[in-house]
């Protein structure tokens, strides 16, 4: 296949508005805005939400009035937008995909493509991190045929839904591609970033959805943070472009500035070097 002729799908199940926050609303423009910097064009977008709405990429999709997601897949619009799709990437309406993820991933053939080193970066700190995973993250490109294959005749979105597509990306995902082709991005360049802030319960809010930064603990946030690596901000390609945007959601929140860096031991530090060179590229 022609690399202008692959095409890529996004799908994103958006967080319910009863539980955004109004962070997480700024983060899922910003979401938006990262799918239309794509230095490849030949992508569409499906989101699984509460309306619906057609423009010239994103198609969005009531779930509500359908009763089900599985009849959601059996709409025909939808079936024809899947038909249409080469690749399947799921995403986040938090995080950011990064501009030449489609660029990249046109030129290479793969069953998966994914990080290896998965990057993060604070709100709250306007710090990034990356750090080695032994698991799939959520957000990867899929070769269709693994997401969708037909058996004993049964509808494309029976077999959509009962897929390794839904399946657990730590676990599910990491078995089937074990002797599948599995391609990483190199660290400089990550398919996508995740952005961490204290909004969730299991990340320190107080309040869901947190409206304030009263709503948060702050403390117990910097706690959550040291798992996600030593903070060293690592420097990788065409991230910059977001991170007025990423400071200006935070500031505008908390009515303060950024926040200093998480502490990190000497120790940590050394580990992700020595795991960097081991993989490097």
């Amino acid at each position: 296949m022609n690399r202008n002729d692959k095409k890529f799908l996004f799908i994103t199940h958006l967080t319910p508005k009863l539980k955004r926050s109004t962070i997480r609303d700024q983060l899922l423009v910003l979401m938006e805005k990262s799918l239309y910097a794509q230095s490849y064009s030949n992508w569409k977008a499906l989101w699984l939400g509460e309306s619906e709405e057609v423009s010239d990429r994103i198609t969005t999709i009531d779930i509500s009035a359908h009763g089900s997601l599985e009849k959601v897949y059996l709409r025909p619009d939808i079936k024809e937008l899947i038909d249409w799709a080469d690749y399947i990437i799921k995403l986040d309406d938090d995080d950011l995909i990064m501009p030449h993820t489609l660029e990249i991933a046109a030129t290479l053939d793969f069953d998966c493509y994914c990080d290896r080193f998965h990057t993060f970066y604070d709100l709250t700190t306007g710090q990034t991190t990356q750090q080695l995973r032994p698991w799939i993250a959520a957000t990867c490109v899929h070769k269709k045929e693994h997401a969708i294959k037909s058996k004993n005749g049964e509808d494309i979105a029976v077999n959509f839904i009962n897929s390794i597509f839904y399946g657990e990306h730590g676990a599910d995902w990491i078995a089937y591609y074990k002797d599948r082709d599995i391609k990483y991005a190199r660290p400089s360049h990550p398919l996508y970033v995740r952005v961490l802030s204290p909004t969730s319960k299991s990340s320190g809010s107080l309040v869901f959805p947190a409206n304030s930064i009263l709503d948060m603990n702050l403390q117990a946030y910097d706690k959550y943070l040291l798992r996600f690596g030593s903070w060293n901000s690592y420097r990788f390609r065409n991230f910059d472009i977001y991170k007025s945007e990423l400071k200006l959601i935070w500031v505008n929140f908390s009515g303060q500035g950024l926040r200093l860096k998480p502490k990190t031991n000497n120790l940590i530090k050394l580990k992700e070097y020595l795991l960097r060179l081991k993989h490097s590229f």
